[in-house]
């Protein structure tokens, strides 16, 4: 009966997995990890971990193992290929299988007084990205949300705290966060919202309450606990803060790893066993107290973190500043980045229109520019590269089954993205005061005049910008302290009226600007000072390696090869500015969009599929700041006297619509070995014409209907709206071979009255759930 006592033998691990497999399911359901090597990624890991992890059982064993005793060798390993499943990424199935033979050899092989030196995934991990350059950890695939926050560190907590090991959790969490409040909040000024998407990304608190609490790899006694998780903590901030290393407290696990016997043998306690707990409760009146009460205390908590993440960010890469009498906005801007080691150039393209003496930018900077490292190039480059990666539109033509004909003809979106509107100040005429602003370097480029600048505290730089003729942004100076305290210097720009006088054309030309440091970003939260709204950026990116993602946010894909409605034709424009607000809103809006990933290598000859525009040319990657090109690639005698030329380029194209309140910190970036090629390409059919008398024919026009009706959910699907949202202002001409049930209006009719089908994914979930937990729990009759 439901009121009867209960005894389960609970195994710890239990829980973990059925939470790593919660953690999972989320990724893949909601954050979308779906592309198809990830599938394989998971199976591979999965499989190959239980796989070798049974092989050697069977060795140790001298006999088959049977199935029914996966709880002695089954659960343990199963923990650590979920663990490669939430951080690992690779596109090739060799290498999840390398990840995983590692995993299960380090429990084998790399042991000391019958424990593991380190923890086995962390080491699986760290060994295939030293081992192969097809690996790499995504810390901004699980983005940072208070759903993530509270599910990690509510089940982290049950877990930990099965196995008694919540005090390296709170110990590691504790420090790490409280030396980042230090940094960012104390030191640098930085506001609450900045912290708080710091120490709420998933990638961290996966870490924090799945891995270092291993009871098997970490110190037995609780005071060796503490003191290694101080360490890891204490070291992974450094790297992190001060020399902008992703990913530091997994590195920094495995190789803290040999210092565990050390602590062991200084604070003597006994080494941890798996064991099971029985647990004997009435049903109703322990339902009350393991869910009502913390329910109640997690609602409130929510609404704690809710009234905490809810403070205001204040977010291109610099901002605008005008006339004291002017306004102005910052809504679009497009960029181009080039990547290899520390070495960065970014060009900035300006689409102003207005009086040139209005004009005026700054840019936060991390050194010293030289005037070697600015120049001015052709804006043609960015039409270039803006024609060649946009979304297109594909239309392909159905052959007539009774008298068969092939056609295929490709469009692209017509120019979508406006380019940057800036706007200045007066000349820089006043005499620097004592406001602790100092001149390092005044150069003149082209048609600007620029300055480098350096300042002690914003106040001083607001006031000496303002006393030369700027108008600041409302909200800047405490933007701008935060830049001033980490020691990045201001690239101030405007243009030489006379300088610009003497070239032709009634526009600006881009700036580019070149450095080396460790820090891949760009600062948006200083243009955010004078945005109005959301702002939208165009990221071309250049790498030898691979494409680039944002480590502080996701990255996600288009929707993409999706087959669309033939009228979409007609309103292409507008169909892809729905489907990326539509996407956008989706996917929670603090994000990255992913819309064109190539190899556009010299060598490579196919660069797009299909391509509706010309590929870059070598000259183009040049002009783009794309330095390691520079050669004849007839003549390879220097190749090997300096690695810095290479022949392999790769373009990532990344969208981003950016708001205060989405996006709470700087747009920071790594360079992944991952070569997919990627384009967002939407799929029209025209209808086939002629006469459909023909059996075959009628099959056709069948599957016609249902193609429509495909296409028109997919609409829906894509941008939000619905047939009725669209002006068909007019029918293509063989709509007229098509009967009248095979229009698109009476298909909408039909979808229309469908009667809704049931999405019981929730309760598919739960049920699942439930089904997994009830099979890790073992039910004893009770002798009362």
């Amino acid at each position: 009966m439901l009121m009867q006592r209960l005894s389960f033998a609970l195994d710890p691990r239990y829980f973990q997995v059925i939470f790593q497999a919660i953690f999972l399911g989320y990724g893949i359901l909601f954050l979308h990890w779906n592309a198809d090597w990830q599938h394989y990624h998971y199976i591979i890991s999965i499989g190959g971990c239980l796989l070798f992890q049974y092989a050697a059982d069977s060795i140790k064993s001298k006999r088959f193992l049977k199935l029914n005793e996966f709880d002695r060798w089954g659960f343990s390993v199963l923990i650590s290929a979920m663990s490669l499943c939430l951080l690992l990424k690779t596109n090739d199935w060799y290498v999840s299988l390398l990840a995983s033979f590692l995993t299960v050899a380090s429990k084998y092989v790399l042991r000391f007084n019958q424990k593991h030196i380190f923890n086995p995934s962390a080491f699986g991990i760290v060994a295939t990205l030293l081992l192969t350059k097809d690996a790499w950890l995504s810390p901004g695939q699980w983005g940072s949300n208070a759903v993530i926050f509270f599910g990690v560190v509510t089940f982290g907590t049950i877990v930990v705290t099965r196995v008694q090991k919540l005090d390296v959790s709170l110990a590691f969490l504790l420090i790490f966060i409280g030396l980042l409040y230090w940094r960012q909040v104390y030191v640098l000024g930085w506001p609450m919202d900045y912290f708080i998407h710091s120490v709420s990304t998933g990638s961290l608190l996966l870490f924090t309450f799945f891995m270092i609490s291993d009871p098997r790899t970490s110190p037995n006694h609780p005071i060796a606990r503490i003191i290694w998780a101080v360490f890891i903590a204490a070291v992974s901030f450094y790297l992190a803060a001060f020399k902008w290393k992703y990913n530091t407290p997994v590195w920094i696990l495995v190789a803290a790893a040999p210092l565990i016997p050390l602590l062991d043998k200084v604070f003597k306690a006994k080494a941890f066993h798996w064991t099971s707990t029985i647990i004997q409760f009435n049903l109703i009146n322990k339902l009350k107290q393991i869910v009502m009460k913390p329910i109640m205390k997690k609602g409130a908590a929510m609404i704690l973190l809710s009234a905490m993440i809810t403070h205001e960010a204040a977010a291109f890469c610099g901002f605008y500043v005008s006339k004291a009498d002017g306004t102005l906005k910052n809504k679009t801007s497009q960029v181009i980045l080039v990547r290899d080691g520390n070495r960065n150039v970014i060009t900035m393209y300006n689409d102003f229109k207005g009086n040139f003496k209005d004009f005026a930018m700054v840019v936060p900077v991390p050194v010293v520019l030289q005037k070697k490292d600015i120049k001015v190039v052709d804006q043609a480059i960015f039409n270039t590269l803006n024609e060649y990666s946009k979304p297109r539109l594909v239309e392909y033509y159905d052959q007539n089954p009774c008298n068969q004909y092939d056609m295929l003809k490709e469009n692209a979106l017509p120019g979508m993205v406006p380019g940057i509107t800036i706007r200045g100040s007066k000349s820089l005429s006043k005499e620097d005061k004592d406001l602790g602003v100092k001149v390092e370097a005044k150069y003149l480029v082209g048609e600007y005049d620029i300055l480098i600048l350096s300042a002690k505290e914003s106040s001083g730089l607001k006031t000496w910008l303002e006393e030369n003729g700027y108008k600041i942004p409302a909200g800047a100076d405490e933007v701008l302290e935060p830049y001033i305290k980490s020691n990045l210097k201001f690239f101030v720009v405007k243009v030489n009226d006379e300088e610009k006088k003497k070239l032709p054309g009634n526009f600006l030309r881009p700036i580019q600007i070149s450095f080396t440091s460790p820090k891949f970003m760009l600062p948006i939260r200083l243009g955010m000072a004078n945005a109005d709204g959301d702002q939208d950026m165009i990221v071309y990116a250049f790498t030898k390696k691979g494409r680039i993602e944002t480590t502080n946010y996701r990255t996600v894909s288009l929707p993409t090869g999706k087959n669309i409605p033939l009228f979409v034709k007609n309103n292409f424009g507008n169909f892809y500015a729905n489907l990326f607000q539509n996407q956008w809103d989706k996917e929670g809006k603090a994000l990255a969009m992913l819309e064109y990933a190539w190899d556009v290598s010299p060598k490579n000859f196919v660069k797009c599929d299909p391509c509706v525009a010309t590929a870059p040319s070598t000259q183009d990657l040049v002009q783009a700041g794309v330095w390691w090109i520079n050669r004849d690639w007839t003549n390879y005698d220097d190749v090997y006297d300096n690695d810095d030329y290479s022949d392999k380029v790769y373009f990532t194209r990344l969208h981003i619509r950016y708001n205060r309140r989405s996006f709470p910190q700087d747009l920071m970036f790594q360079v992944t070995p991952n070569t997919d090629n990627y384009q967002a390409r939407y799929v029209i059919t025209h209808p086939a014409t002629g006469d459909f008398n023909c059996e075959a024919g009628k099959k056709y026009l069948k599957e016609l209907k249902q193609r429509r009706a495909d296409e028109l959910e997919m609409l829906t699907y894509l941008t939000g709206k619905g047939y009725s949202d669209w002006d068909v202002v007019s029918e293509q001409p063989e709509e007229k071979y098509v009967p009248r049930e095979a229009s698109y209006a009476s298909i909408a009719t039909l979808i229309q009255n469908k009667p809704k089908k049931d999405k019981g994914i929730l309760v598919a979930t739960v049920s699942v759930i439930g089904l997994i937990s009830l099979a890790g729990f073992r039910r004893k009759k009770d002798n009362r």
